[in-house]
């Protein structure tokens, strides 16, 4: 969709997003300030407890590691706020385009009583101010404003592609049906149609203001998605109905026992021999000791994911393999190993059509 922000919101969030990119320099200095005085990674401890308590202390007396977490708590704090104010100057120009996209020629299936876990009911994730609903227009302020104009910048544009991998990697050919958990705006969505552009795709989130914008995008680009609420525990899908069943970026915002709950979901609604296709973030193991504490530091510390570390130290492979699915792998992509993916196979016919 077409829009233009005017000069204040544009100016706000393009320094928001400047700000992010300059800052992350400061985290080079901060490293080879310590390099020299911090223990080897040979010599830290293993244990995320005791590696915060070996080098929080040591980094958070440098001058430069002390502004860097005070631009990351900043523009965390602040994005979704700058957001909704540039949303704000432009509400009057797109809400009419905005409301036309939602309704044609799809629309959304809502839950007569939609689900509320405790693990989402009142968490700010990542920070962003109101949560995921927070705002009438919440699916357009993320998913466009926040996600593709401040986010997106930061990673010179490889978030898309990164999501895209995770669909490359299923290894299924022409499946019909792909169910999507989780599927907050679409951005991964966008890429499981890219992948397989000729599935039935269905796509769930807990979400009504996310999913009201990803069925903008599909209707905007001729997509018919058929998206409903629901949460992942319980989708109300047919058994063993789906050639595929993805999600990605959810899992790390689960405690271990919903993940186990989803995962048991995902094997019922999988057909057999078909899989379930699970990208996330990277697993603290694959990390070496100073590397696994910033990523705890910045991600569970101060980065507003209250589960990032449940799930970055659980096996999704053993939970899917305890789950009931025949057979699963827990793994990076690339040489970066990033995104980990969990490829889960349901016991039965192996074909996939």
């Amino acid at each position: 969709m077409e829009y233009a922000l005017h000069q204040h919101g544009r100016a706000a969030i393009e320094f928001l997003a400047d700000l992010r990119i300059l800052s992350d320099r400061l985290e080079q200095l901060a490293d080879a300030r310590t390099a020299a005085t911090r223990p080897a990674n040979a010599e830290l401890p293993a244990g995320i407890d005791a590696l915060h308590a070996t080098l929080t202390p040591l980094l958070e007396d440098v001058p430069e590691f002390r502004l860097l977490r005070l631009c990351r708590d900043w523009t965390l704090e602040q994005h979704g706020s700058l957001a909704m104010a540039a949303f704000e100057e432009i509400r009057d120009e797109v809400t009419a385009e905005l409301d036309r996209l939602q309704q044609q020629p799809h629309a959304v299936h809502y839950a007569d009583h939609p689900p509320r876990p405790a693990y989402w009911e009142g968490y700010e994730f990542h920070k962003s101010a109101g949560g995921w609903d927070g705002h009438d227009y919440m699916g357009f302020v993320h998913g466009e404003l926040i996600h593709r104009k401040m986010v997106n910048p930061n990673f010179a544009g490889m978030i898309y592609a990164v999501r895209k991998s995770v669909a490359a990697a299923a290894p299924v050919t022409d499946p019909l049906r792909i169910l999507e958990i989780g599927c907050c705006s679409g951005q991964y969505t966008q890429g499981i149609a890219e992948v397989f552009p000729d599935a039935r795709i269905s796509a769930c989130d807990l979400s009504a203001r996310q999913l009201e914008q990803a069925q903008r995008y599909a209707n905007e680009h001729g997509l018919n998605w058929e998206l409903f609420q629901a949460g992942g525990e319980a989708t109300g899908q047919p058994d063993d109905h789906f050639d595929l069943v993805t999600s990605y970026a959810v899992f790390h915002e689960l405690p271990t026992a919903a993940a186990a709950e989803v995962l048991r979901e995902c094997l019922r609604v999988t057909r057999p021999g078909g899989y379930t296709v699970i990208g996330d973030v990277k697993a603290y193991h694959a990390f070496d000791a100073y590397d696994r504490w910033k990523n705890d530091y910045w991600n569970q510390v101060h980065g507003g994911d209250p589960y990032w570390r449940e799930y970055a130290s659980t096996s999704l492979a053993d939970l899917a393999l305890a789950a009931g699915f025949a057979e699963a792998s827990w793994e990076g992509l690339g040489p970066h190993q990033y995104p980990f993916v969990l490829i889960a196979r349901k016991a039965g016919n192996g074909h996939t059509t």
